[in-house]
């Protein structure tokens, strides 16, 4: 492990604890990030060769990333990728051997040929996985 990744790894533990530390039991049940809390929204909302990215941004506000990519088997064309991510502590424990953090993580990927939705593809890690 080199010296920057300590350091990192350092630097996110003292946040988590702190966090952790700062954030009364009942308020680390509903502690969250993000945007896209409505899941069941996104299979009418991001409707492919409809939705715009201004229908986009109106729903699910400013992506937290974006880029490009090309995939061959879309014909090697050019899409441009809006990343969001919506992170929840659903719990936080502290006892004699250290702290423990309970998350749920959700990412969706919305690409966009031109100016509409050509896809989009959500993980979360609570083990579901949807892909249009």
């Amino acid at each position: 492990m080199t010296k920057r990744m300590l350091d990192r790894l350092i630097t996110t533990l003292l946040f988590a604890f702190l966090l952790v530390a700062a954030v009364p039991p009942a308020m680390a049940q509903t502690t969250t990030s993000g945007a896209f809390r409505n899941l069941s929204a996104i299979e009418t909302t991001l409707l492919r060769g409809v939705t715009s990215k201004a229908e986009v941004r109106k729903q699910l506000g400013i992506p937290n990333g974006s880029g490009a990519a090309r995939f061959a088997t879309l014909g090697g064309d050019e899409r441009e990728i809006w990343y969001y991510e919506d992170v929840e502590i659903t719990g936080a424990h502290s006892g004699e051997q250290g702290m423990k953090m309970d998350m749920r993580q959700q990412i969706l990927l919305v690409l966009f040929k031109g100016d509409v939705v050509d896809g989009y593809l959500w993980t979360s890690n609570s083990g579901a996985l949807e892909s249009k």
